[in-house]
């Protein structure tokens, strides 16, 4: 038997039905687009975290890198200026060549002590060495006098000659070159050079060191633990270390001058550029970056030469030498 209050309750069944579907219409994207919202929000308070986090560590790290390049260059400047002012050496300048013997023999001792000289040299104001000590991987050794080569056309002979007393001329970081060719295997250097004066004032010649640059790379290398590729690179973006060896040194070489960060990451290289340190997403992957400044004010440098004989193109100030460091993590 149907009573009156099972037709009210019969009546009122698509009133409720319909106020439950404007409820759920209404309220399930809502409570979507909250959900969405929410995980956003959480997704991207995490992403910036993390990047943060990279950013504080990658910055810490190259604060030290820079600190410890920094102070082994300053240390090879030291080291010129005690083998410039030697006083063998000055005794020699003012014509006394009964030293040149003692003078060599301390080198040698020098060069073995600190093991991070390639090359020991004094060169004459013709660019002929008059001493040379080689580190010889370890078994340091004086060069013989009719071994003794002329680098009056080397440009950082030219460019450290040309320097007065007290100023020291740093090279840009590149390959050994002898007798014409590049050395193999592949030596890195840098080189530091000061003129030398007689007691006259009168200029002699210079003091030229090769630094192994090889240390510097491997130093930067270690300092980068971790995921992704370790590439350095110098002022004009050629790798100095690069993913691979094929792609390093390339403005050392004829056919090398695609060889460059800009030709290989397009995207990312105006980025690097553009900032000190930071990071930059490609669609190659993330790079995180700074710039390591390896000269003083007080130093010289130029911009070096890629062949045997051919000069420095133009000077450079020390805020134009710079590497930069980056770590590629591929996406």
């Amino acid at each position: 038997m149907t009573t009156t209050f099972d037709l009210v309750a019969d009546a009122e069944k698509p009133g409720r039905i319909s106020v439950a579907r404007t409820f759920l219409a209404t309220f399930i994207p809502l409570g979507l687009l909250l959900a969405a919202l929410l995980f956003f929000f959480v997704y991207h308070t995490q992403a910036e975290s993390a990047r943060r986090i990279i950013d504080s560590t990658e910055t810490a790290q190259i604060h030290t890198l820079r600190e410890v390049t920094s102070a082994d260059l300053h240390s090879a400047v030291s080291d010129l200026m005690i083998l410039a002012n030697h006083h063998g050496l000055l005794a020699y300048l003012d014509g006394d060549s009964s030293h040149t013997e003692m003078l060599a023999n301390d080198y040698l001792t020098f060069s073995g002590r600190k093991g991070l000289y390639d090359q020991i040299r004094y060169l004459d104001e013709a660019g002929m060495e008059v001493i040379r000590v080689n580190y010889n991987r370890g078994q340091p050794a004086i060069v013989p006098q009719e071994s003794l080569q002329n680098k009056g056309k080397r440009y950082y002979f030219k460019d450290a000659f040309v320097l007065d007393i007290g100023e020291v001329f740093v090279s840009p970081l590149d390959l050994n070159i002898e007798r014409g060719a590049i050395e193999q295997p592949l030596k890195p250097m840098i080189r530091l050079g000061t003129p030398v004066f007689d007691s006259a004032g009168n200029k002699r010649g210079i003091m030229l060191v090769n630094y192994f640059g090889a240390r510097i790379i491997e130093n930067m290398s270690r300092a980068y633990d971790g995921a992704g590729i370790v590439l350095l690179l110098n002022s004009d973006g050629f790798f100095l270390k690069g993913g691979s060896p094929n792609d390093e040194w390339g403005f050392m070489y004829p056919d090398g001058s695609d060889k460059t960060f800009a030709k290989r990451f397009p995207g990312a290289w105006n980025d690097l550029r553009a900032a000190e340190s930071g990071l930059v997403s490609s669609k190659h992957g993330l790079f995180s970056f700074a710039h390591v400044y390896p000269v003083t004010e007080a130093d010289k440098t130029s911009s070096g030469a890629g062949q045997a004989y051919q000069p420095s193109q133009y000077t450079r100030d020390a805020s134009d030498y710079r590497w930069t460091l980056t770590r590629m993590i591929s996406s």
